[in-house]
């Protein structure tokens, strides 16, 4: 499963009541619907919403508009049509509204006036670390310490230099100190330990 069908699909239960309706929807209201829902996205509902016939139909087409949208967001990458398609299918969509949504969804200036709290923050794709040690190997021989003042040196400023790729094409390069690694680690591993304990309660289940 490739990393963009993997995102569309992370959360199958809640596509449960529209995938009840989709099989209904007539590939001749695709079109109107994505453009409502995008207009609404865009913070310009349309007047005709108030009074449309098929509000179910609709309903379960802003489902898909606004998920893909705000997935979008997050990535550089435009979508894939073939992973597009399969995530529609797996709504039981048929197979002409799959291809007639597929075509809009995955034409990328559709998303270009998104509303802002709508969009997602994009994700880290890749982590790379390493140590530079060459400003503190310079002040150890320039100042010849002892033995003792050696490693004070080499702690004070040794540098640990992260880059962070973003989903959305940005890099980001930041050079920490050995004791503001350490509480970045210890910060991270206390986020990731009250994950755990939130995962374990009742209210976060999905079962």
């Amino acid at each position: 499963m490739s990393h963009q069908l993997e995102l569309l699909t992370e959360n199958p239960l809640q596509w449960t009541t529209v995938s009840l309706i989709t099989p209904e929807i007539q590939k001749k209201e695709i079109k109107p619907f994505v453009l409502l829902a995008l207009k609404e996205l865009e913070g310009n509902p349309d007047s005709r919403m108030r009074s449309l016939m098929n509000a179910d139909k609709f309903s379960a087409v802003r489902s898909v508009v606004r998920h893909v949208s705000r997935l979008r967001s997050a990535h550089r990458e435009p979508w894939v049509e073939e992973d597009v398609q399969l995530f529609l299918e797996s709504l039981k969509f048929s197979t002409e509204c799959v291809s007639e949504l597929t075509t809009l969804l995955c034409t990328d200036k559709i998303y270009t006036n998104l509303q802002r709290h709508l969009r997602i923050k994009p994700g880290i794709e890749s982590l790379q670390w390493k140590i530079d040690v060459s400003m503190s190997q310079n002040n150890i021989r320039n100042e010849n310490p002892t033995l003792e003042r050696r490693k004070e040196i080499l702690y004070r400023d040794t540098l640990v230099i992260l880059t962070l790729c973003l989903t959305d094409g940005k890099k980001y390069i930041y050079r920490l100190t050995l004791s503001k690694f350490h509480e970045l680690r210890y910060l991270i591993a206390s986020a990731l330990k009250s994950m755990i304990v939130l995962e374990k309660r009742k209210c976060m289940r999905r079962d």
